[in-house]
Parts: C-alpha cells; sequence; structure tokens
C-alpha cells in the first residue's frame, strides 16, 4: 500500500512539475503622461500627444469644396471605401453602387466643416505590421464630434502635414497669445510684397516700406484659402492676412524678424547696412552673420587652412561667397 501510495504521490508531483504553462504578459499601455506642448499643429510620428486634444475641422477654398472630407470612417477594422463605413458619406448617383456599398470614402463637406472634435485614443492601422511599406506611418485617431456625441475614427498619416485637416485649439490659442501685440519686420520685399499682397479691407495693393514695422492684431482663418494666419497691420492701418508658418511656423522665411531682433541689428550694423540685409543683397566687407542674415545657410561650406589663415567658401544654389577671416572678400556666380 505504501509503494501505491508513494508511486502515485511521485506521478502527481511529475505531472504537476512537467506541464508546458502560459503565463499573460502585460503590453507597453499607451503613454498618456506624454503631453501636448502645443508648439506645432502638426505632430508627425509624435501623434499620441493628440490624445485628450480638442480639433477643430478646418474649411476648404470654395474649389475644393466638391470633393468632401477624406478618411473619415465608423469602423477602423473595416473598409474605409465602403459607403456603409463612411462617416456622413457623400452619397453615389449611381444605384449599383449602393447596392454593392461602393463608392465610400468621401463625407459630405457641409457636414463636417467647422466641427469640433475630441481625441479619444491613437490606435495603429491593424495592417501597419503586415504591410509596414504601405501602412506603417498611419494611425486612426479615434474622435467624438463635440456637438452630436459621435464616435468616428480619422486615417491619420505620420508623413504628410497636408493631409491633416484639422487644427489644434490648444495650437490655436497658444499662438493668438505668442503673436498678437507682436511686431515683424520682413526683408526681400520682391519676394512677397507685390501686387497680389491686397489689404484685407480695401482690396488694394499693399504698400511696403523697407523697414517698417507691421503689428499682429489678431490670429485667424482667412476665408479664401482657409489658412490660419495672423492679421498684420502698419503705421498707416494697411492690414493683410499673413499665413502663419511663414512668420512664427516651420516653415518661417529666414528674413522675417521681430521689431525686437530688426532694431538690435539695426543697432549693431548700422541703417545703411541693415536696409541692405533687408533687400536680400550682400557687399565685399559684410560678416557672416551679415551675409547669413541677407542670403540664408548657405546649401554648403568648404574650408581651407592655409599659413593660418582661415579661408571659406560659401555655396548657394546660384552664387558663391568667399571669406577670409569671417569677412566676404569675394561674390561669384556660378
Amino acid at each position: 500500500m505504501k509503494v501505491f501510495i508513494t508511486t502515485c504521490l511521485c506521478f502527481l508531483a511529475f505531472f504537476a512539475t512537467g506541464q508546458i504553462t502560459t503565463t499573460k504578459i502585460a503590453t507597453k499601455p499607451k503613454d498618456t503622461n506624454v503631453l501636448y506642448d502645443s508648439a506645432q499643429n502638426f505632430l508627425g510620428e509624435d501623434v499620441n500627444k493628440y490624445l485628450g486634444q480638442e480639433l477643430y475641422l478646418n474649411g476648404k477654398a470654395q474649389a475644393l469644396r466638391k470633393y468632401g472630407y477624406r478618411d473619415f470612417c465608423l469602423d477602423y477594422r473595416k473598409d474605409g471605401m465602403a459607403l456603409s463605413n463612411t462617416y456622413k458619406p457623400e452619397r453615389p448617383t449611381n444605384k449599383d453602387y449602393i447596392r454593392l456599398d461602393l463608392g465610400g470614402g468621401t463625407s459630405v463637406y457641409d457636414s463636417l466643416v467647422g466641427k469640433y472634435f475630441k481625441v479619444l485614443d491613437v490606435i495603429k492601422h491593424p495592417k501597419a505590421e503586415t504591410e509596414d511599406y504601405l501602412y506603417g506611418d498611419k494611425y486612426y485617431l479615434k474622435l467624438q464630434e463635440k456637438g452630436s456625441g459621435d464616435v468616428v475614427y480619422f486615417e491619420y498619416s505620420s508623413k504628410y502635414d497636408f493631409n491633416f485637416p484639422f487644427i489644434v485649439v490648444g495650437f490655436f490659442e497658444k499662438l493668438k497669445k505668442q503673436c498678437v501685440g507682436q511686431s515683424y519686420v520682413f526683408g526681400s520685399t520682391d519676394l512677397r510684397f507685390g501686387k497680389d499682397e491686397l489689404d484685407i479691407n480695401t482690396g488694394k495693393s499693399v504698400k511696403y516700406e523697407l523697414g517698417g514695422k507691421w503689428t499682429c492684431a489678431d490670429v485667424t482663418i482667412e476665408e479664401v484659402y482657409y489658412s490660419l494666419s495672423l492679421i498684420l497691420k502698419d503705421k498707416d492701418g494697411q492690414a493683410m492676412a499673413f499665413g502663419y508658418e511663414w512668420v512664427v511656423g516651420p516653415k518661417k522665411f529666414y528674413d522675417v524678424f521681430t521689431a525686437e531682433e530688426a532694431d538690435k541689428y539695426k543697432a549693431k550694423f548700422g541703417l545703411d547696412l541693415w536696409n541692405t540685409i533687408l533687400k536680400g543683397k550682400v557687399v565685399v566687407g559684410m560678416t557672416k552673420e551679415m551675409c547669413e542674415l541677407a542670403w540664408d545657410k548657405p546649401e554648403d561650406i568648404n574650408e581651407t587652412i592655409m599659413a593660418g589663415k582661415k579661408s571659406e567658401q560659401w555655396v548657394y544654389t546660384d552664387n558663391y561667397l568667399y571669406f577670409d577671416n569671417g569677412k566676404l572678400t569675394a561674390i561669384q556666380k556660378h
């Protein structure tokens, strides 16, 4: 009997320890502590920072409204081109399309424009792992429309800012606080201030004074191309809408200065040289700092040192600039 009991216990011990088991491992939680700092509207790969933010769906120019909005669906796991899965879809005229659940993917412009959405979640595209080359940069923003409470999904690309139709409310508020009351001075007048730059109140061409200051009176969406813009006014009361990205955003012109910067450079270089810089011109004897302010950073720099003397060649698209010991000595066209 003892032998039998001992044998059973050994068998049970072996059975208990010999089984293969599985253990659930927690996946990395979404980093909800990554805070959106309101410094940018389009966040690229930092898409998780949109979590909890409020988004405003911007309008489109008149000619583009007939194309509606794309990439809004009801279920991110289903075909976004299916008519039944498109949020507030543009109805196709072909009855066969309706019967076969085709012709979706486009939402009616008037049903969405100007709506506010809250970002509830950020979801990697379901096909990202298996088809990285096509969907590796794609995400879905889970949104709740503020007025109706509808929950929808927007397909987001981390590569292309022109596919992002929203303005982040927090970004807009910070931009307004940063810019309203700030004055700016623009250089290279031939690049921006011409017959096409019109006073928003009179429709007349803006008359530009070299070194003149333009003060931001408001931040708004202009109703021609629906770009987020600064309303800038000068001492004569002229007013123009200027895209924020060219003044303070990611595409900022190299020769846009705050009034404080302009006053500093004018005092440092003298009025004549400062006006030369504002005209986008360089002259022999200028420092590297002056040339960079006038022409922006070079595409390339070639350095040589001979007998303890350092020389540099700055390469631009159409010109070379030559410096000896930090001073411009020659300008040569390609």
